[in-house]
């Protein structure tokens, strides 16, 4: 069975690739970001300067707008839906979680709201409705 490969199958792989490097780079783009803040992070003043606060913001901005169109122009309805209900679900956690946070602050009993969290707390349930909608049969 050494059939060679149709059109459709050469098209899926390459679509495949373009698919894992858009991820590459997507997560090389939040290593670097990361990394900036924690090196930051450990200096003395704790502060970012503005050029480099304005050059991540620029960056970030692009990068996230630009591959998310590229992403949708590219993937299929059901890569489509998957991404739909993982988005959804995660905006549904994020309008929940944050004003309940938000709110047991105001009442005095719990601190004030770390948004670096709830961000990645939203990321996550994110995360995790999307493999489970790609996982399951």
């Amino acid at each position: 069975m050494t059939e060679r490969a149709g059109p459709g199958e050469r098209a899926e792989v390459a679509r495949r690739n373009r698919f894992w490097l858009m991820m590459s780079g997507f997560m090389l783009l939040g290593a670097v970001i990361g990394g900036t803040l924690v090196a930051i992070q450990n200096s003395p003043s704790g502060s970012l300067p503005a050029i480099w606060a304005i050059a991540i913001t620029v960056t970030f901005v692009a990068v996230l707008g630009g591959g998310t169109w590229y992403f949708y122009r590219d993937i299929d309805e059901v890569e489509r839906r998957d991404n739909l209900i993982a988005g959804t679900i995660a905006i549904n956690f994020y309008a929940i979680f944050y004003p309940a946070w938000f709110f047991l602050w105001k009442g005095g009993l719990v601190r004030e709201p770390d948004h670096e969290i709830v961000f990645v707390a939203t990321l996550i349930v994110m995360s995790a409705v999307y493999f489970w909608k790609k996982l399951r049969p």
